[in-house]
């Protein structure tokens, strides 16, 4: 069992073998060999979130890739809605990944599953996401297609998460803790897309047209959650916590 605690000379290994690049499993060996005790990647990955929240590290959310995430769906509930269509900005790289449902997979039975096939493939690729609300929709949403459809899901602890939407509670007194109402009250540069219910539900039945306006808005969603994620980030304390 590895200990850590005063231990001085093994968390400045600890460091340098990070700032090599090197991934938490050949630290993990490094100090296994080096200091003769069994470190396994769990207790790396464990030091190494102390030594950011204690502020001797970049914080997690800054030294990790991460997306910003937003999907959109046809109903709030898993089991009766599908999802029409996923996007994912990467914080710090240009452009937006996406992936939206066609006609034909929405009257052959298929459905949403190959989009919720390639989304669980783009959140693999990251080591955190930043949603809106993705608590209680997005990753609920998302997980319970998954299990309906037999599509594996991401493991518990294997994918960090930061919900935007309760720092905007908790530090803002807004009408509405919406995502367009902040964003207007803080003034982005971007700004979320009318939502018209009668395009969705000329989607879900694979109006191209529609479909083309659902996946643009789902685009803009995200760029405008990245810019609200920026103004808010600096007032909050983010806490790691799993998809």
């Amino acid at each position: 069992m590895a200990k850590w605690e005063g231990d001085k000379k093994l968390e400045k290994r600890l460091v340098e073998l990070h700032g090599r690049g090197l991934g938490y499993g050949d630290i993990a060996a490094r100090l296994t060999e080096e200091f003769g005790q069994q470190f396994s990647v769990k207790s790396v990955d464990s030091r190494m979130f102390v030594l950011k929240e204690e502020g001797k590290l970049d914080h997690w959310l800054d030294s990790t890739r991460v997306g910003v995430v937003d999907i959109e769906t046809t109903d709030f509930n898993a089991d009766i809605g599908v999802m029409l269509s996923w996007a994912v900005k990467t914080l710090g790289v240009e452009g937006v990944r996406s992936d939206i449902i066609t006609k034909s997979e929405l009257f052959n039975g298929t459905l949403d599953r190959r989009v919720c096939g390639t989304l669980v493939q783009e959140l693999r690729a990251h080591d955190a996401i930043v949603t809106y609300f993705g608590t209680g929709f997005d990753n609920v949403f998302i997980r319970t297609r998954c299990l309906i459809l037999g599509i594996p899901f991401l493991d518990y602890g294997s994918l960090a998460h930061y919900d935007v939407y309760y720092t905007a509670k908790s530090k803002l007194k807004l009408h509405s803790k919406r995502l367009d109402s902040v964003a207007r009250a803080l003034g982005c540069n971007t700004q979320k897309t009318p939502v018209d219910i009668s395009v969705w539900q000329r989607a879900r039945w694979g109006d191209k047209a529609s479909l083309d306006y659902v996946l643009q808005h789902n685009e803009n969603d995200v760029l405008v959650l990245e810019e609200v994620y920026h103004k808010l980030r600096p007032f909050v304390k983010v806490q790691r916590k799993s998809i």
